[in-house]
């Protein structure tokens, strides 16, 4: 594998809404930000190979993470068993391929790959503090209250917020209309708000595998009779809604059009990701948005991303507040 071409072979493999967007790109950020997101499939793939003790998957971690600030020229990764572990797959093919991903740190300016150890060195503390919480003796547990759940989302995904709006302040000094300061706390908030919006979907598979990132007491109780945890579950749905209100002032402010299009992408999916989750009568696994409502999402997001004066009423027919 080389070049710009197979990394997002790659990448269209393991993504489905971040591929869409981040191919249009500008070149000056592309492939840091391709890169970084391979490498967190990566990490978390690691984390989620329950065929191999916890111990172990906390070891490869740090050895990962290591690989990525001090790779010699031609060394090699060695995640053998973690590929072993592996079902036939994107991830599966993804790990075969991780010497060549990390390759592709070289061809990216020495300050983005310093922002890229430092947003990977944070999401795999979250992911090794996960394991630790969920695995470390059998039955149910849960996060102990909001702001460990604040903690987790912002590890795996607040920082890719923040990791996103320093490149992009790198590459473009004027790259938004809002203070530094002020687009990195919506940068954080817009990640937290996806994490939120996974862990709401993804709920009722967790609970079955033993792990709540809801703050709930009773959990035995819960896992019975989930419906019991519907009113907390509405109350984060709520929060990650009023994250993604941050992520919409967050892209009306980017200035580069690209990226605004790159961002407005999965704010739109988000939100009507939620409306679905909310007109479920209960909570169950498999609610996602169409391919062809997809397309339309993306329809406005370009909308929005050419053409300003269109800002007004995407919000009124994507958030319909």
């Amino acid at each position: 594998m080389s070049g710009e071409a197979e990394l997002f072979t790659l990448l269209k493999g393991v993504s489905r809404s971040f591929y869409l967007s981040v191919r249009f790109l500008p070149r000056r950020i592309r492939m840091a930000i391709a890169l970084g997101y391979l490498l967190a499939r990566t990490s978390d793939t690691i984390a989620d190979t329950n065929q191999l003790p916890p111990a172990e998957r906390i070891e490869f971690l740090k050895r990962f993470l290591g690989s990525m600030s001090n790779r010699e020229p031609g060394s090699s990764l060695d995640l053998a068993a973690c590929l072993t572990a592996q079902a036939d797959g994107p991830e599966k093919v993804l790990l075969a391929n991780i010497d060549r991903v990390l390759d592709g740190l070289s061809k990216i300016p020495p300050a983005h790959r310093e922002l890229l150890n430092e947003v990977l060195a944070k999401i795999i503390r979250g992911q090794t503090l996960d394991i630790q919480r969920f695995e470390s003796k059998p039955g149910i547990f849960g996060l102990a209250d909001d702001l460990a759940l604040e903690e987790y989302t912002y590890l795996v995904a607040g920082c890719v917020g923040e990791f996103w709006t320093k490149i992009c302040l790198l590459e473009w000094p004027d790259y938004a209309r809002l203070p530094a300061e002020e687009m990195l706390g919506f940068g954080k908030d817009f990640g937290k708000a996806l994490q939120l919006i996974n862990i709401l979907r993804d709920y009722p598979l967790d609970l079955k595998a033993g792990r709540s990132y809801l703050p709930v007491p009773n959990l035995e109780q819960v896992a019975l009779n989930p419906t019991l945890v519907r009113p907390e579950w509405e109350r984060w749905r709520q929060r990650a809604s009023g994250y993604l209100e941050e992520a919409w002032k967050y892209v009306i402010a980017v200035r580069p059009w690209r990226v605004r299009f790159a961002c407005a992408v999965p704010v739109f999916i988000g939100v009507r990701t939620l409306d679905l989750l909310g007109d479920a009568s209960e909570n169950r696994a498999g609610i996602k948005v169409s391919r062809n409502e997809v397309r339309g999402l993306m329809a406005w997001a370009a909308g929005v991303a050419l053409f300003r004066f269109l800002e007004p009423s995407a919000y009124r027919t994507i958030f319909r507040p």
